[in-house]
């Protein structure tokens, strides 16, 4: 049987968005998480290209519930702020957003801050908003650095994105950007939307895989563990078979479990319980 250390397990609190930051942080402490990825977004944590809140603060109320911030994730799907944004003014806000990202990130602890190549207008050339993305993260690479985190960029679903939003082009950007602060995470849910396998992930990439996003699906949705189709025991004897250490979020967004989030993690860390090591 694989196995799985538990605070590989990443907690995170995208369906608690209509609760504070207290009450996620205790349901996962209760729950048996031991990592969350920080999800960045209101009622949790504000963070904009102006500033953000004080981390001290953060840091000092996740440890008080026992929990590690292992992932630091700002919202990075949202209008105002992308990587590919086409506007100038929008790429000046996007890259002021981003660089605090990865500060506070630095702050916390989290090694890890995940983003995508979102943004860009949809019917400019691919291949210009691919530029835009390498520009983008050559610029962030250093900050990163600087800050000791390393960027873990993530493909995306085609309706979210119309440049990397397959492994090929994500193995292209990576060589493109060319820095070690700049890897890959490998979001499952977009794994399956574009008919791919963990397999091939692994054999590309390797150990440029620093992160992933790991919740169920059918391929599509970011469902709990059980409620899509994906073969949990065989994805977990992958991870174990290519000596993947790193974490697994649990990146859950489907509405249907926003009212009781709480509920939804329980069923969902009840999954990975016989793996626990």
């Amino acid at each position: 049987m694989p196995y799985l250390r538990r605070e590989q397990l990443a907690g995170m609190g995208i369906h608690y968005m209509y609760y504070p930051l207290d009450y996620f942080l205790e349901s996962q402490a209760e729950l048996g998480f031991k990592t969350i990825e920080m999800w960045c977004g209101l009622p949790h944590f504000i963070l904009d290209d102006y500033g953000y809140q004080d981390t001290r603060e953060l840091k000092k109320k996740v440890e008080s519930y026992g929990l590690h911030i292992g992932v630091f994730t700002p919202e990075c799907a949202v209008y105002s702020y992308l990587i590919c944004a086409h506007d100038p003014l929008a790429q000046k806000h996007s890259m002021g957003y981003y660089t605090n990202g990865i500060k506070a990130a630095g702050e916390v602890g989290a090694k890890i801050m995940l983003t995508n190549c979102c943004g860009g207008d949809w019917n400019e050339e691919p291949e210009r908003t691919f530029d835009r993305a390498v520009q983008v993260l050559r610029k962030l690479a250093p900050v990163a650095e600087d800050n000791g985190v390393t960027l873990a960029v993530e493909t995306v679903r085609p309706e979210e994105s119309r440049v990397v939003i397959t492994l090929p082009e994500l193995k292209r950007l990576l060589d493109a950007v060319d820095h070690p602060n700049v890897k890959a995470a490998l979001d499952v849910t977009a794994m399956g939307v574009a008919g791919e396998t963990m397999q091939e992930w692994f054999e590309t990439l390797g150990s440029d895989i620093c992160h992933m996003h790991f919740p169920d699906g059918r391929p599509y949705g970011h469902l709990i563990w059980g409620d899509g189709l994906h073969p949990l025991e065989d994805y977990l004897q992958l991870l174990n078979d290519y000596h993947y250490e790193g974490y697994l979020g649990q990146e859950i967004t489907d509405g249907r479990y926003f009212a009781d989030p709480k509920e939804a993690d329980r069923k969902n860390i009840a999954a990975f319980e016989p793996y626990f090591k």
